[in-house]
């Protein structure tokens, strides 16, 4: 048996392989078709880098890291980045064609690309004519429609292989149960060879945190941030907004943080993505594609503030951190919201039937379609190459490759079973989901050595606690970011409102008032500072700013624009609206009988279900207040800005003929 360890130290100067490096090797060497499952920081890279240097053919490597290509290619050892490129969007044709040549002349060894890439039909064709002879597959487990992160651009490498004249494949994924392994050698048509290394991380610490909101979440994360001694931190959330306002909040506590999603031009995410390996960023709130790829090895804490939709994601997640093999942090926070949250995030993915049904007709319309344009035909915020490749699984349709930008779709014999079939589809993949989110959750509410559960997920066991989670080795929780004490609420809220306002050396917007009166770690530095901080605690975020939107509708506080941002000032006028609780009685139901007549008159006038114009819990809050104001009738939950417009007269009107008790009264809840 040939020693490979010379070349190792030669290329990439390590003595010895890492475990289940030198298998994946040899497999790849010999031929044979290999699933390598291997944890984040394990060195899958290595592996293919130096088959590819030891075999005689070309290697293509498929990477879904369209961003990060370059930067992969020129971190590679000089020894091997001497025969390495890449093809990808960001090159012109000509550059494109000259990389090409390069690897059919014999000098580049190792070829990365996307798997968009064999769509085109001119690409597959001149890889055939060199003669790739292995094909690497990134974040293969994209592959199956039953996992976590299914791609359906990968669907067509099976095809593409076999144009190829079928090559070896070496699938590399962190994230593959036993059952994915299946499905993933079914999805491509081989019988895999498995080499699987433990997803045991004994430097991660998995913790799960109780936090019920997102206050309280912003201060556990600012206390963990603050107790980092060194390296860098991960913050994941799942909307771009919350990336936002998260590192924005950082920003306000002296935290060096920038945020990171797919709504940022490229030049934006790439000066991100840089600063954050050089070092000059201390963290990046980021949604889940950032870290994919980024060579990181002092990421010291990697914090989720929502749940990922799967075990699997939560795994590829946290295991960002440590790659060096120090201790590193990891936590999720977890509230008794999250479940309904992630079961209603994870299930709404799901698609209809009827709209497959109306990709399905459109398809055969026109035969192809940019995705765009499909996506806007059939009215759906849904990855249309997603829609199309759930039909092509279903059997009803076969996408080939690409015309430039253009899906071109074949319809196949759709029989009288077409539509039971696509709807079986439906079920599967929505049960699939399902599983995924259930198994999450179970995995934060049980309490059971983290490490155990997850190992256990992935097919392996542990035969001791592990000391690294929040079960085994619960940890003291400090109080350096502690959670404000809510004051009782003033007598006048609205003068306490007033007064913050006119006392304030720096303007501030609206969200930015109702964060300082509320005592929030949201509120920007100098609003800290403010004798008002916290004024408002005992009250809720909607009540707050329902209050300050009444003294804007009363005229006590006006929007005004400075330097570029909209900013409140107070000024005088002759009186407030008045915050008071409302208390209901009987008296309160004739009134509330003819508020709900108005509303099924208005229903029927719009065309819109009677709840759309306001629901009954507003009804008796209206009847249990009487506001008999404009400002007072804008503090009642239900009436927002849109609705206080178009309906604001007519409830007054209503309000003014019932001749009831007149004294101004606002609810707290």
């Amino acid at each position: 048996m040939t020693d490979l360890r010379p070349a190792l130290r030669e290329l990439f100067g390590f003595d010895d392989f890492r475990p289940g490096q030198e298998a994946v090797v040899r497999a790849a060497l010999g031929g044979a078709d290999t699933l390598a499952v291997m944890p984040t920081g394990a060195g899958k890279s290595l592996t293919y880098q130096l088959a590819a240097m030891l075999r005689p053919s070309p290697t293509l490597v498929l990477s879904p890291l369209i961003a990060l290509m370059k930067d992969q290619v020129d971190k590679l050892p000089p020894a091997v980045g001497a025969t390495a490129t890449f093809v990808n969007s960001s090159l012109g044709a000509e550059e494109a064609a000259s990389r090409l040549s390069s690897v059919a002349a014999g000098e580049t060894r190792l070829l990365y690309a996307a798997p968009e890439r064999l769509r085109q039909e001119s690409f597959v064709q001149t890889l055939r004519s060199i003669g790739v002879g292995l094909v690497v597959i990134d974040e293969v487990h994209c592959v199956s429609m039953w996992g976590h992160d299914f791609r359906p651009d990968y669907l067509f490498i099976r095809r593409a292989l076999e144009e190829l004249e079928r090559p070896a494949v070496l699938g590399m994924t962190a994230t593959a149960t036993p059952a994915n392994a299946d499905a993933i050698a079914e999805a491509l048509g081989r019988r895999l060879e498995v080499v699987r290394t433990s997803v045991r991380r004994p430097n991660l610490r998995y913790d799960v945190e109780r936090a019920e909101n997102a206050e309280e979440r912003l201060r556990a994360l600012l206390t963990r941030l603050r107790g980092l001694d060194e390296g860098v931190a991960i913050v994941y959330a799942r909307s771009r907004r919350s990336c936002e306002e998260i590192a924005r909040t950082l920003r306000g506590h002296g935290i060096v943080a920038e945020h990171y999603h797919a709504g940022l031009e490229t030049d934006e995410r790439t000066r991100v993505q840089e600063a954050f390996v050089a070092g000059t960023i201390s963290v990046v709130v980021a949604t889940t594609a950032f870290g994919m790829g980024i060579d990181k090895a002092n990421v010291r804490l990697v914090a989720l503030v929502n749940f990922p939709d799967s075990l699997e994601s939560y795994v590829q997640m946290v295991g960002r951190a440590g790659r060096d093999g120090l201790p590193s942090d990891t936590v999720l926070f977890a509230g008794s919201s999250d479940a309904s949250a992630l079961r209603r995030f994870a299930l709404g993915d799901v698609p209809t039937s009827e709209l497959l049904r109306r990709v399905y007709r459109a398809l055969r319309e026109v035969g192809g379609m940019i995705a765009p344009e499909l996506a806007e035909t059939v009215g759906s915020a849904h990855d249309p190459r997603v829609l199309v490749g759930m039909l092509e699984q279903a059997g009803v349709v076969r996408r080939g490759y690409d015309a430039g930008r253009t899906m071109r779709v074949e319809l196949l014999p759709a029989g009288a079973g077409a539509g039971a079939t696509v709807d079986d589809l439906l079920r599967r993949y929505e049960t699939a989901a399902s599983a995924r989110v259930e198994r999450m959750l179970s995995f934060a509410e049980q309490e059971r050595c983290r490490h155990l559960q997850v190992a256990e997920h992935f097919g392996e066991t542990l035969d001791r606690p592990c000391g690294a989670c929040d079960v085994c080795a619960p940890r003291r929780r400090d109080s350096a970011q502690p959670a404000a004490v809510a004051q009782p609420l003033p007598d006048d809220p609205a003068r306490t409102i007033v007064d913050a306002v006119a006392g304030l050396t720096w303007p501030l917007g609206r969200r930015s008032l109702v964060a300082m009166l509320r005592g929030s770690v949201k509120a920007p530095p100098t609003a800290r500072r403010s004798p008002a901080f916290g004024a408002l605690g005992a009250a809720s975020d909607a009540e707050v700013t329902r209050w300050v939107r009444a003294l804007e509708t009363a005229g006590a506080l006006v929007e005004v624009e400075s330097d570029g941002f909209r900013v409140l000032h107070a000024r005088p006028v002759v009186e407030l609206p008045s915050f008071r609780p409302a208390r209901r009685s009987a008296d309160d139901a004739p009134l509330v009988t003819e508020l709900r007549a108005w509303r099924s008159r208005r229903a029927r006038e719009d065309g819109v279900p009677a709840y759309v114009v306001l629901h009954d819990a507003t009804l008796h809050e209206l009847a249990a207040r009487r506001p008999a104001s404009s400002a007072e009738l804008a503090t009642v939950k239900g009436l927002g800005p849109a609705k206080l417009d178009r309906y604001g007269g007519e409830l007054l009107s209503i309000l003014a003929r019932d001749g009831g008790d007149r004294s101004p009264a606002v609810a707290f809840a």
